[in-house]
Protein backbone atom coordinates (compact mmCIF):
# COMPACT_ATOMS: atom_id res chain seq x y z
CA UNK A 1 0.00 0.00 0.00
CA UNK A 2 2.68 2.40 1.21
CA UNK A 3 6.89 3.17 1.31
CA UNK A 4 8.16 3.32 4.78
CA UNK A 5 10.19 6.33 2.81
CA UNK A 6 7.24 9.22 2.11
CA UNK A 7 8.41 11.62 0.19
CA UNK A 8 8.63 15.49 1.58
CA UNK A 9 5.22 16.60 1.52
CA UNK A 10 4.62 19.76 -1.32
CA UNK A 11 4.11 22.88 0.92
CA UNK A 12 0.24 24.08 2.03
CA UNK A 13 -1.47 27.22 1.89
CA UNK A 14 0.13 29.33 4.49
CA UNK A 15 -3.20 30.90 5.36
CA UNK A 16 -4.69 27.60 6.05
CA UNK A 17 -2.14 26.42 8.29
CA UNK A 18 -3.12 28.52 11.66
CA UNK A 19 -6.86 26.73 11.43
CA UNK A 20 -5.03 23.26 10.73
CA UNK A 21 -4.22 23.88 14.20
CA UNK A 22 -8.19 23.26 15.16
CA UNK A 23 -9.90 19.67 15.24
CA UNK A 24 -10.18 18.92 11.25
CA UNK A 25 -13.00 17.29 9.37
CA UNK A 26 -11.92 16.05 6.00
CA UNK A 27 -13.91 15.38 3.21
CA UNK A 28 -12.72 11.97 1.64
CA UNK A 29 -14.42 10.96 -1.41
CA UNK A 30 -11.43 7.98 -1.78
CA UNK A 31 -10.42 9.80 -4.99
CA UNK A 32 -6.65 11.08 -5.32
CA UNK A 33 -7.18 14.38 -3.94
CA UNK A 34 -8.69 13.70 -1.03
CA UNK A 35 -6.31 10.89 -0.15
CA UNK A 36 -3.35 13.22 -0.54
CA UNK A 37 -4.99 15.71 2.00
CA UNK A 38 -5.82 12.96 4.22
CA UNK A 39 -2.07 12.09 4.54
CA UNK A 40 -0.84 15.51 4.47
CA UNK A 41 -3.08 16.57 7.60
CA UNK A 42 -2.00 13.00 9.16
CA UNK A 43 1.81 13.93 8.57
CA UNK A 44 1.09 17.71 9.93
CA UNK A 45 0.19 15.81 13.35
CA UNK A 46 -3.94 17.43 12.87
CA UNK A 47 -6.74 16.18 14.85
CA UNK A 48 -8.17 14.74 11.88
CA UNK A 49 -11.61 12.74 11.18
CA UNK A 50 -12.35 11.47 7.65
CA UNK A 51 -16.46 11.85 6.57
CA UNK A 52 -17.50 10.06 3.47
CA UNK A 53 -20.74 10.48 1.59
CA UNK A 54 -21.89 7.22 0.17
CA UNK A 55 -24.45 9.18 -2.60
CA UNK A 56 -26.63 6.26 -3.30
CA UNK A 57 -25.86 5.69 -7.13
CA UNK A 58 -23.26 3.82 -8.70
CA UNK A 59 -23.74 1.01 -7.28
CA UNK A 60 -20.86 -1.41 -6.24
CA UNK A 61 -18.20 1.21 -7.45
CA UNK A 62 -19.85 3.42 -4.88
CA UNK A 63 -20.13 0.70 -2.37
CA UNK A 64 -16.34 0.21 -2.46
CA UNK A 65 -15.47 3.60 -2.38
CA UNK A 66 -16.81 3.52 0.88
CA UNK A 67 -15.04 0.15 2.12
CA UNK A 68 -11.64 1.61 0.57
CA UNK A 69 -12.00 5.24 2.49
CA UNK A 70 -12.86 3.06 5.88
CA UNK A 71 -9.88 1.01 5.44
CA UNK A 72 -7.26 3.47 4.38
CA UNK A 73 -8.57 5.48 7.52
CA UNK A 74 -8.21 2.11 9.79
CA UNK A 75 -4.20 2.21 8.77
CA UNK A 76 -4.04 5.26 9.55
CA UNK A 77 -5.77 5.30 13.09
CA UNK A 78 -7.94 8.17 11.54
CA UNK A 79 -11.64 8.34 12.81
CA UNK A 80 -13.71 7.72 10.26
CA UNK A 81 -17.74 8.33 9.69
CA UNK A 82 -19.89 6.92 6.72
CA UNK A 83 -22.87 8.95 5.51
CA UNK A 84 -25.32 7.53 3.61
CA UNK A 85 -27.54 10.02 1.18
CA UNK A 86 -30.20 9.48 -1.29
CA UNK A 87 -28.87 11.66 -3.62
CA UNK A 88 -31.33 10.65 -6.74
CA UNK A 89 -34.31 11.43 -4.47
CA UNK A 90 -32.99 14.92 -3.02
CA UNK A 91 -32.49 15.82 -6.45
CA UNK A 92 -36.05 15.39 -7.22
CA UNK A 93 -37.49 17.22 -4.03
CA UNK A 94 -34.78 19.74 -4.72
CA UNK A 95 -35.47 20.28 -8.69
CA UNK A 96 -31.80 20.28 -9.29
CA UNK A 97 -29.17 18.07 -10.83
CA UNK A 98 -27.65 14.93 -9.26
CA UNK A 99 -24.38 16.72 -9.35
CA UNK A 100 -25.65 19.59 -7.42
CA UNK A 101 -27.88 17.82 -4.61
CA UNK A 102 -24.78 15.61 -4.26
CA UNK A 103 -23.09 18.58 -3.46
CA UNK A 104 -25.28 20.23 -1.03
CA UNK A 105 -25.74 17.00 0.83
CA UNK A 106 -21.74 16.82 1.24
CA UNK A 107 -21.26 20.30 2.12
CA UNK A 108 -24.58 20.39 4.91
CA UNK A 109 -23.43 16.95 6.66
CA UNK A 110 -19.34 18.09 6.20
CA UNK A 111 -21.07 21.35 8.35
CA UNK A 112 -22.84 19.20 10.56
CA UNK A 113 -19.81 17.02 11.47
CA UNK A 114 -17.38 19.73 12.47
CA UNK A 115 -19.91 21.60 14.32
CA UNK A 116 -20.12 18.36 16.35
CA UNK A 117 -15.94 18.75 16.64
CA UNK A 118 -17.08 22.22 18.52
CA UNK A 119 -14.53 24.77 16.89
CA UNK A 120 -13.75 22.23 14.16
CA UNK A 121 -12.91 23.12 10.62
CA UNK A 122 -13.81 21.34 7.26
CA UNK A 123 -10.98 20.62 4.96
CA UNK A 124 -11.26 20.55 1.18
CA UNK A 125 -8.88 18.66 -1.18
CA UNK A 126 -10.06 21.57 -4.24
CA UNK A 127 -6.46 22.23 -6.17
CA UNK A 128 -5.32 24.21 -9.03
CA UNK A 129 -6.88 22.89 -11.52
CA UNK A 130 -10.13 22.91 -9.42
CA UNK A 131 -9.35 26.42 -9.46
CA UNK A 132 -8.99 27.05 -13.09
CA UNK A 133 -12.10 25.27 -13.70
CA UNK A 134 -14.31 27.35 -11.28
CA UNK A 135 -12.98 30.94 -12.57
CA UNK A 136 -13.90 29.30 -16.16
CA UNK A 137 -17.42 28.11 -14.82
CA UNK A 138 -18.65 30.90 -12.88
CA UNK A 139 -16.89 33.61 -15.84
CA UNK A 140 -19.04 31.84 -17.96
CA UNK A 141 -22.09 32.16 -15.39
CA UNK A 142 -21.49 36.02 -16.01
CA UNK A 143 -22.51 36.73 -12.11
CA UNK A 144 -19.22 36.55 -10.43
CA UNK A 145 -16.57 37.46 -12.78
CA UNK A 146 -13.48 36.21 -11.83
CA UNK A 147 -13.94 34.99 -8.32
CA UNK A 148 -11.93 31.97 -7.48
CA UNK A 149 -12.26 29.81 -4.52
CA UNK A 150 -10.31 30.75 -1.33
CA UNK A 151 -7.87 28.91 1.00
CA UNK A 152 -9.60 30.00 3.79
CA UNK A 153 -13.90 30.91 3.55
CA UNK A 154 -16.00 31.27 6.42
CA UNK A 155 -19.91 30.52 6.02
CA UNK A 156 -22.41 30.24 8.19
CA UNK A 157 -20.30 29.97 11.64
CA UNK A 158 -17.61 27.20 9.67
CA UNK A 159 -14.71 27.34 8.42
CA UNK A 160 -13.62 26.00 5.40
CA UNK A 161 -9.91 25.67 4.49
CA UNK A 162 -8.51 24.05 0.78
CA UNK A 163 -4.89 23.43 1.92
CA UNK A 164 -4.18 22.29 -1.49
CA UNK A 165 -5.00 25.79 -3.98
CA UNK A 166 -1.28 25.91 -5.24
CA UNK A 167 -0.97 21.98 -5.82
CA UNK A 168 -1.32 20.93 -9.65
CA UNK A 169 -3.11 17.89 -10.17
CA UNK A 170 0.37 16.49 -11.73
CA UNK A 171 2.17 17.43 -8.66
CA UNK A 172 -1.02 15.35 -6.65
CA UNK A 173 -0.29 12.45 -8.73
CA UNK A 174 3.22 12.06 -8.25
CA UNK A 175 3.53 12.40 -5.24
CA UNK A 176 1.31 9.85 -4.24
CA UNK A 177 2.71 7.39 -6.78
CA UNK A 178 5.87 8.09 -5.55
CA UNK A 179 4.71 7.06 -2.02
CA UNK A 180 2.85 3.50 -3.29
CA UNK A 181 -0.55 5.36 -2.17
CA UNK A 182 -3.51 4.18 -4.85
CA UNK A 183 -6.75 6.02 -4.90
CA UNK A 184 -9.95 5.34 -6.01
CA UNK A 185 -11.22 6.64 -9.45
CA UNK A 186 -14.83 7.65 -10.35
CA UNK A 187 -15.42 7.10 -14.23
CA UNK A 188 -18.27 9.98 -14.72
CA UNK A 189 -15.44 11.89 -14.23
CA UNK A 190 -14.13 11.20 -17.22
CA UNK A 191 -17.23 11.98 -19.32
CA UNK A 192 -17.67 15.51 -20.28
CA UNK A 193 -21.95 15.19 -20.02
CA UNK A 194 -21.70 17.80 -17.08
CA UNK A 195 -20.42 21.57 -16.53
CA UNK A 196 -17.68 21.23 -15.50
CA UNK A 197 -16.07 17.96 -17.01
CA UNK A 198 -16.28 19.14 -19.85
CA UNK A 199 -14.76 22.67 -19.19
CA UNK A 200 -11.66 19.96 -17.46
CA UNK A 201 -11.94 17.71 -20.44
CA UNK A 202 -12.57 20.04 -23.31
CA UNK A 203 -12.66 23.80 -22.57
CA UNK A 204 -9.12 24.14 -20.69
CA UNK A 205 -7.49 21.51 -23.30
CA UNK A 206 -8.69 23.89 -26.08
CA UNK A 207 -7.60 26.88 -24.57
CA UNK A 208 -4.13 25.95 -24.13
CA UNK A 209 -3.61 24.56 -27.65
CA UNK A 210 -5.18 28.09 -28.40
CA UNK A 211 -2.81 29.91 -26.68
CA UNK A 212 -0.37 27.67 -26.57
CA UNK A 213 0.48 27.79 -22.68
CA UNK A 214 -0.67 26.44 -19.92
CA UNK A 215 -3.42 28.54 -18.85
CA UNK A 216 -4.22 26.84 -15.13
CA UNK A 217 -1.45 29.21 -13.30
CA UNK A 218 -2.84 32.17 -15.15
CA UNK A 219 -6.26 31.96 -13.94
CA UNK A 220 -4.81 31.15 -10.53
CA UNK A 221 -3.36 34.53 -10.56
CA UNK A 222 -6.25 36.27 -12.18
CA UNK A 223 -8.24 34.93 -9.13
CA UNK A 224 -6.07 36.14 -6.79
CA UNK A 225 -6.13 39.32 -8.15
CA UNK A 226 -9.02 39.64 -8.18
CA UNK A 227 -9.68 38.45 -4.51
CA UNK A 228 -7.29 41.16 -3.47
CA UNK A 229 -9.71 43.78 -5.11
CA UNK A 230 -12.83 42.43 -3.55
CA UNK A 231 -10.80 42.32 -0.23
CA UNK A 232 -9.67 45.90 -0.46
CA UNK A 233 -13.36 47.21 -1.77
CA UNK A 234 -14.82 45.17 1.64
CA UNK A 235 -12.39 47.41 3.31
CA UNK A 236 -13.12 50.61 1.78
CA UNK A 237 -17.21 49.54 1.83
CA UNK A 238 -16.57 48.80 5.81
CA UNK A 239 -15.14 52.38 6.03
CA UNK A 240 -17.72 54.20 4.52
CA UNK A 241 -21.03 56.13 6.10
CA UNK A 242 -23.65 53.95 4.79
CA UNK A 243 -25.62 52.89 7.81
CA UNK A 244 -27.26 53.97 10.71
CA UNK A 245 -26.74 52.80 14.42
CA UNK A 246 -29.37 49.82 13.70
CA UNK A 247 -27.23 48.55 10.66
CA UNK A 248 -29.83 49.81 7.88
CA UNK A 249 -28.62 51.49 5.17
CA UNK A 250 -28.65 55.45 5.20
CA UNK A 251 -30.16 56.36 1.53
CA UNK A 252 -29.49 60.38 1.86
CA UNK A 253 -25.98 59.01 1.71
CA UNK A 254 -26.32 56.45 -0.67
CA UNK A 255 -28.09 58.76 -3.35
CA UNK A 256 -25.28 61.14 -3.43
CA UNK A 257 -22.77 57.70 -4.80
CA UNK A 258 -22.19 57.10 -8.89
CA UNK A 259 -24.31 54.31 -9.84
CA UNK A 260 -21.28 51.61 -9.42
CA UNK A 261 -20.99 53.00 -5.96
CA UNK A 262 -24.27 52.48 -4.72
CA UNK A 263 -24.52 48.76 -6.89
CA UNK A 264 -21.15 48.09 -4.39
CA UNK A 265 -22.69 49.21 -1.17
CA UNK A 266 -26.41 47.52 -1.81
CA UNK A 267 -23.87 43.95 -2.83
CA UNK A 268 -22.18 44.52 -0.04
CA UNK A 269 -25.16 45.29 2.34
CA UNK A 270 -27.18 41.98 1.14
CA UNK A 271 -24.08 39.73 1.43
CA UNK A 272 -24.15 40.87 4.96
CA UNK A 273 -27.17 40.35 5.69
CA UNK A 274 -26.76 36.74 4.16
CA UNK A 275 -28.83 36.77 1.25
CA UNK A 276 -28.15 34.19 -1.35
CA UNK A 277 -27.69 34.23 -4.98
CA UNK A 278 -27.18 37.82 -5.17
CA UNK A 279 -26.69 38.66 -8.73
CA UNK A 280 -26.44 41.61 -10.77
CA UNK A 281 -30.36 42.11 -11.64
CA UNK A 282 -31.31 41.75 -8.15
CA UNK A 283 -28.59 44.66 -7.03
CA UNK A 284 -30.28 47.08 -10.01
CA UNK A 285 -33.62 46.41 -9.00
CA UNK A 286 -32.81 47.17 -4.94
CA UNK A 287 -30.95 50.64 -6.54
CA UNK A 288 -34.25 51.46 -8.93
CA UNK A 289 -36.32 51.70 -5.29
CA UNK A 290 -33.55 53.59 -3.43
CA UNK A 291 -35.15 56.96 -4.43
CA UNK A 292 -37.73 58.70 -2.63
CA UNK A 293 -39.92 59.06 -5.69
CA UNK A 294 -39.20 55.45 -7.11
CA UNK A 295 -43.01 53.87 -7.90
CA UNK A 296 -42.48 50.69 -5.98
CA UNK A 297 -40.75 50.67 -2.26
CA UNK A 298 -39.69 47.10 -2.17
CA UNK A 299 -38.35 44.18 -4.19
CA UNK A 300 -38.15 40.40 -3.50
CA UNK A 301 -35.06 38.46 -1.95
CA UNK A 302 -34.17 34.74 -2.41
CA UNK A 303 -35.24 33.07 1.56
CA UNK A 304 -38.47 34.63 1.63
CA UNK A 305 -37.23 37.91 2.61
CA UNK A 306 -37.61 41.48 0.87
CA UNK A 307 -35.65 44.40 1.03
CA UNK A 308 -37.68 47.25 1.67
CA UNK A 309 -37.23 50.96 1.92
CA UNK A 310 -38.47 53.29 4.71
CA UNK A 311 -38.15 56.89 5.95
CA UNK A 312 -35.01 57.16 4.10
CA UNK A 313 -33.75 53.83 5.44
CA UNK A 314 -33.24 50.17 3.38
CA UNK A 315 -33.81 47.17 5.41
CA UNK A 316 -34.23 43.37 4.90
CA UNK A 317 -37.44 41.71 6.04
CA UNK A 318 -39.36 38.81 6.76
CA UNK A 319 -41.70 38.42 3.17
Amino acid sequence: MMKNDAPAPLPLEPDCLPYLQQPVVLGLSGGRDSVALLHLLVQQGCAVRALHVHHGIRGAEADADAAFCARLCHELDVPFELQRVDVPALATEQGVSLETAGRHARRWLLAAAARRCKGGVVALAHHADDQAETVLFRLARGSAGLRGMQPVHVASGITWVRPMLSWRRAEITAWLRQMGQNWRDDATNAVADVARNSLRLEALPALNKALGRDVTPILGRSARLHAETIDALEAALQSLPSRDPQGRLYLPFVWQQPLALQKAIVRHYLQQNSVPDISEELVLAIVAILPADAPASRVNLPGNRQAARRERRLLITPA
